[in-house]
């Protein structure tokens, strides 16, 4: 099976699109030429379809191929060994990454089904050996500013709720970045990112595959089972591949496929339940975003149920930096209101 996966996906028509950095990151405006957004913010964002980019980190310190070692996997051991890295922003559980090494090389780690992987939040954090990492990657220019960074610090963290000078930090807003290492057959079983954001990946070493589902899909169909554990992707791979790759398999649902090398990102968009299985050793970064172009009054409803003290603050930056955005939180608050929704009845009191 891990050899059929190191392929490139057939050329057919649900494979994703591939395009470049540079040339995505044209300006293109719209509505009137009231509104200006990057043409892949237009083509991709709005229209809510995965796509491959290429080019987007080619002057990355972190990319190998730019005369530095960059982020291989070697080379991090050598700045970070001694620095524990974390499995989870749920559990607690770290490592060194030294130690990590040695697992990833003993009999469990090259036999598991799903070997242990470091997705670390923290990374970038001020007080962390590792926030130099930042300043070695940027967030690709063709995509559209992160709406959350709208939002205004927390009095706990230094603000005053009120003034228009703060933007959130890393500390105070949920967790939008982490840096992925592991080695094959280790990856991420079948979820809908939080938020209903969008997220990027780029490799740094090593190779990804992966499949993204339509949002139209049963996640029953799939695999996403309510209040089941989640399938690792080395296992759903195995159980699953053949069934949605089939000709049998409804051409609406079917899943865009996607081999990741060095230097490539892959966009996911916001709705679309996906995997990944890394074939062999691999390093990446990843961001989750909140673009303007696209269902901005379903991504404030998530926001709004599922983190209510942030929402507070974000619509508090909307209202400082984005008058027009504030207004469709309201209106959109005003129609729901009508419905009684649970999420709607705790913001009622939004106001200027």
């Amino acid at each position: 099976m891990m050899d059929r996966l190191s392929v490139s996906p057939p050329l057919q028509q649900f494979d994703a699109d591939v395009v470049d950095s540079e040339e995505y990151s044209e300006l293109v405006y719209t509505d009137g030429n009231d509104h200006a957004c990057t043409r892949f913010a237009l083509e991709y964002e709005r229209a809510n379809i995965p796509a491959k980019i290429v080019g987007a980190a080619r002057t990355w310190k972190a990319l190998p191929s730019n005369g530095s070692d960059g982020w291989t996997f070697d080379n991090l051991v050598g700045r970070f060994g001694d620095v524990a890295w974390r499995f989870s922003d749920i559990h607690g559980e770290m490592l060194t990454l030294r130690t990590y090494g040695k697992y990833i090389s003993t009999a469990e780690g090259l036999t598991d089904d799903s070997p242990l992987a470091i997705y670390d939040a923290e990374f970038g954090d001020e007080d962390s050996p590792t926030s130099v990492l930042l300043d070695e990657y940027t967030v690709p220019q063709c995509f559209s500013p992160d709406l959350f960074d709208l939002a205004l610090p927390s009095a706990s963290d230094g603000g005053d709720d009120g003034g228009t000078d703060d933007i959130a930090t890393c500390a105070n807003r949920p967790p939008y970045r982490w840096i992925l290492i592991g080695p094959a057959r280790s990856g991420t079983g079948l979820h809908v990112d939080p938020l209903w954001t969008n997220a990027w990946v780029t490799v740094l070493q090593g190779r990804k595959r992966w499949l993204l589902f339509p949002p139209c899909t049963p996640p029953e169909t799939i695999g996403m089972i309510e209040d089941q554990p989640q399938i690792p992707s080395s296992v759903w791979f195995r159980d699953y591949y053949e069934k949605v790759t089939s000709v049998d398999w409804p051409e609406e649902r079917r899943p865009v496929e996607v081999l990741q090398c060095p230097g490539e990102t892959v966009f996911v968009p916001n709705g679309w339940p996906h995997l990944v299985l890394n074939l062999e050793l691999t390093v990446a970064v990843t961001h989750n975003y909140a673009s303007e172009e696209g269902p901005f009054e379903r991504m404030w409803e998530e926001v709004a149920t599922e983190e209510i003290d942030f929402a507070r603050r974000w619509y508090a930056g909307m209202l400082a930096r984005r008058k027009r955005l504030a207004d469709r939180v309201k209106e959109y608050h005003s129609n729901t209101l009508c419905d009684k929704r649970e999420w709607a009845l705790r913001y009622g009191d939004l106001r200027e």
